[in-house]
């Protein structure tokens, strides 16, 4: 018999943002997509409604609210109960804001600019428990921060750096380098405590912040 078909995924998504015509393009391109089928799309100006309305949402699409800032709004919707998952739409790239919100973590981090499929696409990667993160804001712009006396990354730990900003795993780290997956988790421990961070999106946050991925 041939294999059946799953059914499309009932989720329930909410958009923030103080601009009502980016709340409805935003919404259109979700609706559009095989995600809400059973499900909805509700839209919001401002982070205080969204914090209320995030109890019975799968999703939550932040783009700029009205009444916060997004870091702010992405951690009190991180420490609700059943936090939604967040995917955050920015129109520029501020280190030290990509940085708090890979810190925290944020599932999506898109440039408000994405087009509706991308959106849609985005989306669905992180229904289905990936996280979609544009290589462009990891990247940095401009000359790399300074950073403290004594702080120094090896080219190795680096090259580490760079492969996990790209989503890769540890086994996916230590095919491309040509080492052992020991050898990469004491990468890891290394570059964790260089950047003063316990796991990986906290070293990656710290790693954009100083611009160490420039």
């Amino acid at each position: 018999m041939p294999e059946s078909t799953p059914p499309p995924r009932s989720v329930r998504f909410l958009v923030v943002d103080d601009e009502a015509l980016f709340r409805f393009g935003a919404s259109s391109s979700l609706v559009s997509s095989s995600l809400v089928v059973g499900g909805s799309v509700d839209d919001t100006a401002f982070g205080l409604e969204a914090v209320k309305l995030a109890v019975d949402v799968d999703v939550v699409v932040i783009g700029t609210p009205a009444d916060m800032p997004r870091v702010e709004l992405a951690r009190r919707l991180r420490s609700l109960v059943a936090p939604p998952q967040l995917v955050v739409l920015l129109a520029s790239v501020v280190p030290e804001e990509v940085g708090a919100l890979i810190a925290l973590p944020v599932d999506g981090l898109l440039a408000r600019g994405t087009g509706p499929d991308a959106l849609a696409l985005a989306c669905e990667r992180v229904v289905a428990g990936e996280q979609a993160i544009d290589p462009h804001f990891l990247a940095g712009h401009g000359e790399p921060t300074a950073v403290e006396d004594g702080f120094v990354l090896t080219a190795r730990e680096r090259d580490v750096l760079v492969l996990l900003a790209d989503g890769r795993s540890n086994r996916e780290i230590a095919a491309e380098l040509f080492v052992s997956l020991p050898t990469v988790k004491t990468h890891l421990a290394h570059i964790y405590a260089k950047l003063e961070s316990k796991n990986r999106n906290e070293a990656l946050g710290r790693a954009v912040a100083l611009g160490l991925l420039a």
